[in-house]
Protein backbone atom coordinates (compact mmCIF):
# COMPACT_ATOMS: atom_id res chain seq x y z
CA UNK A 1 0.00 0.00 0.00
CA UNK A 2 2.91 2.43 0.74
CA UNK A 3 4.64 2.04 -2.52
CA UNK A 4 0.75 2.51 -4.17
CA UNK A 5 0.41 5.48 -2.47
CA UNK A 6 4.20 6.95 -3.47
CA UNK A 7 4.12 5.92 -6.44
CA UNK A 8 0.42 7.78 -7.23
CA UNK A 9 1.51 10.59 -5.52
CA UNK A 10 4.61 11.25 -7.58
CA UNK A 11 2.99 10.34 -10.63
CA UNK A 12 0.23 13.30 -9.73
CA UNK A 13 3.25 15.47 -8.58
CA UNK A 14 5.58 15.07 -11.77
CA UNK A 15 2.25 14.94 -14.22
CA UNK A 16 0.94 18.31 -13.34
CA UNK A 17 4.29 19.72 -13.17
CA UNK A 18 5.05 18.82 -16.66
CA UNK A 19 1.48 20.18 -17.74
CA UNK A 20 2.60 23.79 -16.53
CA UNK A 21 5.56 23.54 -18.21
CA UNK A 22 3.99 22.06 -21.56
CA UNK A 23 1.05 25.30 -21.26
CA UNK A 24 4.10 27.53 -20.73
CA UNK A 25 5.91 26.53 -23.82
CA UNK A 26 2.69 26.65 -25.96
CA UNK A 27 1.92 29.91 -25.22
CA UNK A 28 5.50 30.74 -25.60
CA UNK A 29 5.94 29.46 -28.58
CA UNK A 30 3.29 27.24 -30.05
CA UNK A 31 5.06 27.06 -33.91
CA UNK A 32 8.13 25.26 -32.09
CA UNK A 33 6.18 22.71 -29.81
CA UNK A 34 4.10 21.61 -32.57
CA UNK A 35 7.20 21.58 -35.67
CA UNK A 36 7.48 18.19 -36.89
CA UNK A 37 9.21 16.98 -39.90
CA UNK A 38 7.81 13.58 -41.88
CA UNK A 39 10.62 11.42 -42.38
CA UNK A 40 9.49 8.48 -45.01
CA UNK A 41 13.32 7.53 -46.24
CA UNK A 42 16.04 5.99 -43.84
CA UNK A 43 19.11 7.82 -42.94
CA UNK A 44 22.39 5.83 -44.63
CA UNK A 45 23.76 5.32 -41.27
CA UNK A 46 20.94 2.75 -41.22
CA UNK A 47 21.40 0.83 -44.10
CA UNK A 48 25.36 0.73 -43.76
CA UNK A 49 25.85 -2.91 -44.50
CA UNK A 50 29.22 -3.00 -42.25
CA UNK A 51 26.92 -3.03 -39.24
CA UNK A 52 25.65 -6.39 -40.25
CA UNK A 53 22.85 -8.02 -41.93
CA UNK A 54 19.04 -7.25 -41.20
CA UNK A 55 17.38 -10.46 -40.13
CA UNK A 56 13.82 -11.38 -38.26
CA UNK A 57 13.05 -13.73 -36.14
CA UNK A 58 9.94 -15.16 -34.54
CA UNK A 59 9.91 -15.74 -30.78
CA UNK A 60 7.52 -15.99 -27.96
CA UNK A 61 5.08 -14.93 -30.84
CA UNK A 62 7.03 -11.97 -31.86
CA UNK A 63 8.02 -10.93 -34.74
CA UNK A 64 11.86 -9.56 -34.19
CA UNK A 65 13.88 -7.12 -36.31
CA UNK A 66 17.55 -7.95 -35.95
CA UNK A 67 21.35 -7.10 -36.82
CA UNK A 68 23.35 -9.57 -36.80
CA UNK A 69 26.82 -10.08 -37.87
CA UNK A 70 29.84 -13.16 -37.32
CA UNK A 71 29.62 -16.13 -37.92
CA UNK A 72 27.04 -18.09 -37.04
CA UNK A 73 29.13 -21.17 -35.92
CA UNK A 74 30.23 -19.09 -33.14
CA UNK A 75 29.12 -19.02 -29.74
CA UNK A 76 25.89 -16.31 -29.31
CA UNK A 77 26.43 -12.33 -28.23
CA UNK A 78 22.90 -10.71 -27.82
CA UNK A 79 22.55 -7.04 -27.54
CA UNK A 80 19.73 -5.67 -25.27
CA UNK A 81 18.96 -2.18 -25.98
CA UNK A 82 17.32 0.26 -23.77
CA UNK A 83 15.04 3.24 -23.53
CA UNK A 84 14.28 5.29 -26.10
CA UNK A 85 17.00 3.06 -28.21
CA UNK A 86 17.07 0.28 -31.03
CA UNK A 87 19.26 -2.06 -32.21
CA UNK A 88 21.93 0.87 -33.39
CA UNK A 89 22.56 1.84 -29.96
CA UNK A 90 25.19 -1.23 -30.29
CA UNK A 91 26.92 -0.19 -33.44
CA UNK A 92 29.93 -0.07 -32.13
CA UNK A 93 29.64 -3.59 -30.35
CA UNK A 94 28.32 -5.19 -33.18
CA UNK A 95 31.98 -4.56 -35.46
CA UNK A 96 34.22 -4.90 -32.25
CA UNK A 97 33.14 -8.49 -31.39
CA UNK A 98 32.14 -10.04 -34.84
CA UNK A 99 35.45 -12.08 -35.06
CA UNK A 100 35.07 -13.93 -31.59
CA UNK A 101 30.99 -14.14 -31.59
CA UNK A 102 28.17 -14.17 -33.77
CA UNK A 103 26.67 -10.92 -32.29
CA UNK A 104 23.16 -10.29 -32.40
CA UNK A 105 21.57 -6.71 -32.00
CA UNK A 106 17.59 -7.39 -31.24
CA UNK A 107 14.99 -4.28 -31.99
CA UNK A 108 12.81 -5.08 -28.51
CA UNK A 109 9.55 -5.90 -28.20
CA UNK A 110 7.93 -2.90 -29.66
CA UNK A 111 10.41 -1.11 -30.92
CA UNK A 112 11.96 0.06 -34.61
CA UNK A 113 11.02 -2.99 -36.85
CA UNK A 114 9.62 -5.29 -34.63
CA UNK A 115 6.39 -6.23 -33.58
CA UNK A 116 4.16 -3.93 -31.48
CA UNK A 117 1.20 -5.71 -30.08
CA UNK A 118 -0.86 -3.40 -28.80
CA UNK A 119 -1.76 -2.81 -24.65
CA UNK A 120 0.08 -1.82 -21.66
CA UNK A 121 -0.44 -5.47 -20.20
CA UNK A 122 1.42 -6.97 -23.05
CA UNK A 123 4.92 -4.99 -21.76
CA UNK A 124 4.56 -6.83 -18.54
CA UNK A 125 8.84 -7.72 -17.06
CA UNK A 126 7.00 -11.71 -17.21
CA UNK A 127 6.31 -11.32 -21.35
CA UNK A 128 9.54 -10.04 -21.98
CA UNK A 129 11.71 -11.58 -20.00
CA UNK A 130 10.03 -14.72 -21.67
CA UNK A 131 10.96 -13.15 -25.16
CA UNK A 132 14.29 -13.18 -24.23
CA UNK A 133 14.60 -16.52 -22.93
CA UNK A 134 12.68 -17.25 -26.16
CA UNK A 135 14.77 -15.68 -28.35
CA UNK A 136 18.19 -17.29 -26.78
CA UNK A 137 16.65 -20.30 -27.26
CA UNK A 138 15.73 -20.06 -31.08
CA UNK A 139 18.92 -18.35 -31.79
CA UNK A 140 21.69 -20.48 -29.86
CA UNK A 141 19.53 -23.99 -29.17
CA UNK A 142 22.73 -26.01 -28.15
CA UNK A 143 25.12 -23.40 -26.51
CA UNK A 144 25.07 -21.22 -23.94
CA UNK A 145 24.74 -17.58 -24.82
CA UNK A 146 26.89 -14.17 -23.84
CA UNK A 147 24.22 -11.90 -22.67
CA UNK A 148 24.81 -8.01 -22.71
CA UNK A 149 21.92 -5.98 -21.75
CA UNK A 150 21.82 -1.68 -21.15
CA UNK A 151 19.10 0.36 -19.73
CA UNK A 152 16.08 -1.48 -19.89
CA UNK A 153 17.92 -4.18 -22.15
CA UNK A 154 19.61 -4.41 -18.59
CA UNK A 155 16.94 -4.93 -16.40
CA UNK A 156 15.61 -8.24 -18.82
CA UNK A 157 18.82 -9.17 -18.65
CA UNK A 158 19.35 -9.41 -14.77
CA UNK A 159 15.70 -11.01 -15.16
CA UNK A 160 16.65 -13.90 -17.77
CA UNK A 161 19.40 -14.85 -15.98
CA UNK A 162 17.50 -15.31 -12.38
CA UNK A 163 15.24 -17.45 -13.68
CA UNK A 164 17.42 -19.40 -16.42
CA UNK A 165 20.72 -19.25 -15.43
CA UNK A 166 21.65 -22.62 -16.96
CA UNK A 167 21.27 -20.46 -20.34
CA UNK A 168 23.75 -18.19 -20.06
CA UNK A 169 27.45 -18.45 -20.12
CA UNK A 170 28.60 -14.59 -18.48
CA UNK A 171 26.43 -11.45 -18.24
CA UNK A 172 27.31 -7.91 -19.10
CA UNK A 173 25.47 -5.14 -17.70
CA UNK A 174 25.61 -1.75 -18.64
CA UNK A 175 24.11 0.96 -16.17
CA UNK A 176 21.15 -0.72 -14.96
CA UNK A 177 20.85 -1.79 -11.49
CA UNK A 178 19.52 -5.43 -10.70
CA UNK A 179 15.87 -5.75 -9.55
CA UNK A 180 16.47 -6.39 -6.23
CA UNK A 181 18.58 -3.34 -5.89
CA UNK A 182 16.84 -0.97 -8.32
CA UNK A 183 13.82 -2.01 -5.93
CA UNK A 184 15.12 -0.87 -2.73
CA UNK A 185 16.81 1.60 -3.54
CA UNK A 186 14.05 3.41 -5.41
CA UNK A 187 12.76 4.64 -2.45
CA UNK A 188 15.44 6.90 -1.12
CA UNK A 189 14.36 10.59 -2.23
CA UNK A 190 17.74 11.13 -4.79
CA UNK A 191 16.95 8.20 -6.64
CA UNK A 192 13.04 9.41 -6.87
CA UNK A 193 14.21 12.80 -7.82
CA UNK A 194 16.49 10.96 -10.71
CA UNK A 195 13.28 9.13 -11.85
CA UNK A 196 10.69 11.46 -11.89
CA UNK A 197 9.96 10.72 -15.50
CA UNK A 198 8.96 7.13 -14.67
CA UNK A 199 6.10 8.42 -12.77
CA UNK A 200 5.14 11.01 -15.32
CA UNK A 201 5.28 8.71 -17.84
CA UNK A 202 2.56 6.21 -16.10
CA UNK A 203 0.11 8.93 -17.61
CA UNK A 204 -1.37 7.80 -20.94
CA UNK A 205 -0.95 10.29 -23.99
CA UNK A 206 1.48 12.87 -22.45
CA UNK A 207 4.90 11.33 -22.30
CA UNK A 208 4.35 10.09 -26.06
CA UNK A 209 3.19 14.13 -26.64
CA UNK A 210 6.14 15.39 -24.75
CA UNK A 211 9.07 13.14 -26.54
CA UNK A 212 7.87 13.96 -30.20
CA UNK A 213 6.81 17.77 -30.04
CA UNK A 214 9.42 20.15 -31.21
CA UNK A 215 10.62 17.44 -33.74
CA UNK A 216 12.00 15.37 -31.08
CA UNK A 217 13.18 17.97 -28.69
CA UNK A 218 13.22 15.96 -26.14
CA UNK A 219 15.23 13.23 -27.66
CA UNK A 220 17.33 15.36 -28.42
CA UNK A 221 17.98 16.69 -25.13
CA UNK A 222 18.30 12.89 -24.19
CA UNK A 223 21.01 12.38 -25.86
CA UNK A 224 22.65 15.48 -26.58
CA UNK A 225 21.75 17.69 -23.68
CA UNK A 226 23.86 19.02 -21.01
CA UNK A 227 22.89 17.09 -18.21
CA UNK A 228 21.89 13.63 -19.71
CA UNK A 229 23.36 13.09 -23.02
CA UNK A 230 26.76 12.14 -24.60
CA UNK A 231 29.93 13.62 -23.24
CA UNK A 232 31.70 12.84 -25.73
CA UNK A 233 29.48 14.26 -28.91
CA UNK A 234 31.01 13.14 -31.85
CA UNK A 235 29.67 9.99 -31.00
CA UNK A 236 26.46 11.21 -31.56
CA UNK A 237 26.08 13.28 -34.71
CA UNK A 238 23.25 14.75 -36.51
CA UNK A 239 23.07 11.85 -38.95
CA UNK A 240 22.94 9.53 -35.99
CA UNK A 241 20.32 11.75 -33.91
CA UNK A 242 18.02 12.09 -37.37
CA UNK A 243 18.56 8.13 -37.15
CA UNK A 244 16.84 7.75 -33.92
CA UNK A 245 14.51 10.34 -35.07
CA UNK A 246 13.48 8.23 -37.85
CA UNK A 247 12.92 5.24 -36.25
CA UNK A 248 10.59 6.75 -33.81
CA UNK A 249 8.29 8.45 -35.84
CA UNK A 250 7.78 5.13 -38.14
CA UNK A 251 4.16 4.52 -37.66
CA UNK A 252 1.24 6.89 -35.67
CA UNK A 253 1.60 5.00 -32.25
CA UNK A 254 4.94 4.08 -32.18
CA UNK A 255 6.30 5.56 -29.11
CA UNK A 256 3.67 3.91 -26.60
CA UNK A 257 4.97 0.58 -27.32
CA UNK A 258 8.31 1.72 -25.37
CA UNK A 259 6.71 3.98 -22.83
CA UNK A 260 4.60 0.73 -21.54
CA UNK A 261 7.88 -0.78 -20.29
CA UNK A 262 7.89 2.27 -17.76
CA UNK A 263 4.59 2.29 -17.46
CA UNK A 264 4.74 -1.47 -16.26
CA UNK A 265 8.18 -1.15 -14.13
CA UNK A 266 6.00 -0.63 -10.62
CA UNK A 267 4.11 -3.34 -11.01
CA UNK A 268 5.46 -6.53 -8.63
CA UNK A 269 8.16 -4.15 -7.70
CA UNK A 270 7.39 -5.00 -3.91
CA UNK A 271 7.64 -8.44 -4.79
CA UNK A 272 11.16 -7.96 -6.57
CA UNK A 273 12.78 -6.57 -2.68
CA UNK A 274 12.57 -9.87 -1.51
CA UNK A 275 14.91 -12.45 -0.81
CA UNK A 276 16.11 -14.68 -4.10
CA UNK A 277 19.56 -16.66 -5.13
CA UNK A 278 22.19 -15.09 -5.95
CA UNK A 279 23.35 -14.81 -9.47
CA UNK A 280 26.12 -17.21 -10.05
CA UNK A 281 27.50 -16.81 -13.41
CA UNK A 282 30.56 -14.17 -13.84
CA UNK A 283 29.05 -10.54 -13.93
CA UNK A 284 30.49 -7.45 -15.41
CA UNK A 285 28.82 -4.73 -14.32
CA UNK A 286 29.78 -1.33 -16.16
CA UNK A 287 28.72 1.99 -15.15
CA UNK A 288 29.18 5.51 -16.70
CA UNK A 289 29.52 7.49 -13.85
CA UNK A 290 27.41 10.55 -15.01
CA UNK A 291 24.30 9.18 -15.20
CA UNK A 292 21.80 11.35 -14.78
CA UNK A 293 19.02 9.06 -14.26
CA UNK A 294 20.34 6.24 -12.20
CA UNK A 295 22.04 6.63 -8.39
CA UNK A 296 25.93 5.52 -8.47
CA UNK A 297 25.30 4.63 -4.89
CA UNK A 298 23.49 1.57 -6.17
CA UNK A 299 26.51 0.04 -8.08
CA UNK A 300 29.00 -1.18 -5.72
CA UNK A 301 26.11 -2.98 -3.88
CA UNK A 302 26.14 -5.40 -6.42
CA UNK A 303 29.34 -6.67 -5.04
CA UNK A 304 27.49 -8.25 -2.22
CA UNK A 305 27.84 -11.87 -2.24
CA UNK A 306 24.09 -12.05 -1.84
CA UNK A 307 23.16 -10.21 -5.38
CA UNK A 308 26.15 -11.72 -7.63
CA UNK A 309 28.44 -14.44 -6.35
CA UNK A 310 31.44 -13.73 -8.92
CA UNK A 311 30.96 -9.61 -10.06
CA UNK A 312 33.35 -7.34 -11.43
CA UNK A 313 32.34 -4.12 -11.32
CA UNK A 314 33.95 -1.63 -14.01
CA UNK A 315 33.33 2.19 -12.90
CA UNK A 316 33.43 5.03 -16.34
CA UNK A 317 34.13 8.43 -14.97
CA UNK A 318 33.08 11.36 -16.59
CA UNK A 319 30.68 8.70 -19.21
CA UNK A 320 26.49 9.35 -19.53
CA UNK A 321 24.10 6.90 -19.23
CA UNK A 322 24.68 5.81 -22.77
CA UNK A 323 28.05 3.92 -21.87
CA UNK A 324 28.53 2.10 -24.56
CA UNK A 325 27.38 4.93 -27.25
CA UNK A 326 29.73 7.37 -25.17
CA UNK A 327 32.59 5.61 -24.74
CA UNK A 328 32.84 2.73 -27.00
CA UNK A 329 36.51 2.21 -26.65
CA UNK A 330 36.46 1.48 -22.52
CA UNK A 331 33.28 -0.26 -22.77
CA UNK A 332 34.42 -2.52 -25.38
CA UNK A 333 38.06 -2.80 -23.29
CA UNK A 334 36.43 -3.69 -20.32
CA UNK A 335 34.26 -6.09 -22.29
CA UNK A 336 36.98 -7.76 -23.93
CA UNK A 337 38.85 -8.40 -20.70
CA UNK A 338 35.96 -9.84 -19.01
CA UNK A 339 35.73 -12.36 -22.04
CA UNK A 340 38.73 -13.32 -21.87
CA UNK A 341 39.15 -14.08 -18.04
Amino acid sequence: MFLFLLVLFFQVLWTFTTLVKLCLAILCAPGKVFKKKERGIPPACLLDPSHGTHEYITANGIKFHCVSKGDPSKPLMLLLHGFPEFWFSWRYQLKEFCNEYRVVAIDMRGYGESDKPDGVMNYTIDILRQDIIQLVKTLSPERKCILVGHDWGGVLSWEAVISNPELFEKLIILNCPNPRVFARHIRTWKQLMMSWYMFMFRTPYLPEFLISMGDFGMLKAMYRGRKGGLRNRDNFSEEILEAFKYTFSQGKNCLTPPINYIRNIFNGLSRRRGPSKPIDIPVLLIWGDDDAFLDNDMVDVHSNPKICSNVTIKHIPGCSHWVQQDCPELTNQHMREFLEQ
